[in-house]
């Protein structure tokens, strides 16, 4: 059944006073999504959710957008975006319900865990280019590949890992050294 975050009346986005209308296109943007959802249109769902988070972010929004994901068999950023609303949670019972899907979501991804030494390297996948990935500590969720993770941190050298091979279902941890 749908969960409960998806039932969210529109007075639970937050709201900010913004003359531009922004916090009123977000709300739209979620109601659209929810019905979107409703009527089994995840991809519809999924732009409208991102659309809103865009616009004013929001962890009720962004557990809805995993939920898309996961919906349209896109597990690896299923994974991200539960992880990701885990971190805002606080309530109990939610915290649970995205722990569950997190732990159902492990067997369909590669899961690489990037440690910093010292901690807090802004992580990048394959190429700097292409935009970090978070800082660390941080869990990738990931298809079947071969990774090379790299740090980067102001005032260390880059670090770069071996080359990492991954598969589906599979955890590795990929430690990076910086130094001065």
């Amino acid at each position: 059944g749908l969960l409960t975050a998806l039932t969210l009346t529109p007075s639970l986005v937050p709201r900010v006073a913004q003359a531009d209308g922004t916090a009123d296109e977000a709300d739209l943007h979620f109601r659209l999504g929810n019905e979107a959802y409703r009527a089994g249109e995840f991809l519809s769902a999924l732009e409208h959710y991102l659309a809103s988070n865009r616009l004013v972010p929001n962890h009720n929004v962004v557990f809805n957008i995993a939920r898309a994901y996961q919906r349209l068999d896109m597990f690896p950023e299923a994974y991200r975006y539960y992880a990701s609303a885990l971190l805002a949670e606080t309530d109990a019972e939610a915290r649970a319900r995205i722990e569950a899907s997190l732990a159902e979501l492990a067997s369909r991804v590669a899961l690489v865990d990037v440690e910093s030494d010292p901690p807090g390297a802004t992580v990048f996948i394959d190429r700097i280019d292409l935009g970090s990935v978070g800082e660390a500590p941080r869990t990738l969720a990931l298809p079947a590949g071969t990774y090379r993770i790299l740090g980067r941190l102001l005032g260390y050298h880059d670090a770069t890992s071996e080359p990492v091979r991954v598969g589906v279902g599979q955890r590795v941890t990929v430690r990076l050294a910086l130094t001065h």
